[in-house]
């Protein structure tokens, strides 16, 4: 039987979101977040495997499957500049075919006003002798237009950073109340904690007192907990609600921890994301910190 001939092709989609780099970015990091929108339709697809190792030498595994064929998608990371750019190629497998071998480069740059413009090129060689462009265009592009759902969800603040410290003692600076209450909150913050209940249904009852002296009755309940990777809390207050869920990634011998805080309304979370961001990021500065201080 005569081999195929390969066919080449190359195309760019440039796509505009509401959201900055950093969170454009986080959506193609954080192995949950990517999942939502990279994965197709529940109804059509069925999901067998997924990993994601998001660090440069890193690979990344989708096997799904839709009707009577399996479709396994496997990459290998070899350039990730945060907020910047990621550089990966991967292999398209669809049944018992190998379809093709792929690199592609995501770019990332601000937009005058705010929001990203994403630029996604792709390089594809199709082994089955032939031209698949077509169909793999319109195919990133309905990826495409289930990250802008994501992206532009305007009731969701996501807060994420990687810290130099192994995802064990990264969970464990968390999941132990006596480390934990030397760095929950921002700048300035401490804390008195009169119950810290780890696992689903149980509360979480403590008081933060601001630099000023106020003191911030705090409730909150834990809907999953799945140690090392995963902690899920509903946040209870007068002023507002959010449902807070914690992923904690293995990226090489570092931890990427991302914070996505769904709000009970748009408008409330409009109204309190750039003091919420603010207040994350000194919180993430203090974990820093701890965790120099745990690894010593």
């Amino acid at each position: 039987m005569k081999t195929p001939p390969i066919v080449h092709g190359t195309f760019t989609i440039e796509r505009t979101f509401r959201a900055p780099p950093a969170r454009a970015f986080l959506a193609w990091a954080d192995v949950d977040t990517k999942a939502r929108w990279f994965i197709g339709p529940p109804d059509r697809w069925k999901l067998v495997k997924r990993e994601l190792h998001f660090h440069v030498g890193g690979t990344e595994v989708l096997h799904g499957e839709f009707g009577s064929h399996a479709s396994i998608f496997t990459a290998r990371y070899h350039a990730i500049v945060p907020n910047e750019r990621i550089v990966y190629a991967y292999d398209m497998h669809v049944g018992n075919k190998h379809l093709s071998v792929s690199l592609a480069t995501v770019e990332f740059a601000a937009v005058i006003g705010g929001g990203t413009r994403m630029t996604f090129t792709e390089q594809a060689a199709f082994l089955d002798g032939e031209d698949g462009v077509r169909s793999r265009e319109a195919g990133t592009t309905a990826h495409f237009d289930r990250l802008a759902l994501e992206l532009d969800d305007p009731s969701e603040v996501v807060s994420a950073r990687v810290f130099d410290a192994p995802r064990d003692l990264v969970f464990r600076a968390f999941s132990d109340p006596n480390h934990l209450t030397r760095w929950w909150g921002p700048k300035g913050f401490t804390n008195t904690f009169h119950q810290f209940d780890l696992r689903p249904g149980g509360a979480w009852r403590f008081v933060m007192h601001g630099p000023d002296g106020t003191a911030y009755q705090m409730t909150k309940d834990f809907v999953e907990v799945a140690p090392p990777t995963r902690i899920v809390l509903r946040h209870e207050q007068p002023v507002h609600g959010f449902r807070m869920t914690m992923t904690f990634v293995e990226e090489g011998d570092k931890t990427r921890l991302t914070w996505r805080m769904r709000f009970d309304s748009k408008e409330e979370a409009e109204r309190v994301r750039k003091p919420v961001t603010e207040a994350n990021e000194q919180n993430f500065d203090r974990l820093a910190a701890h965790l120099g201080t745990m690894a010593g």
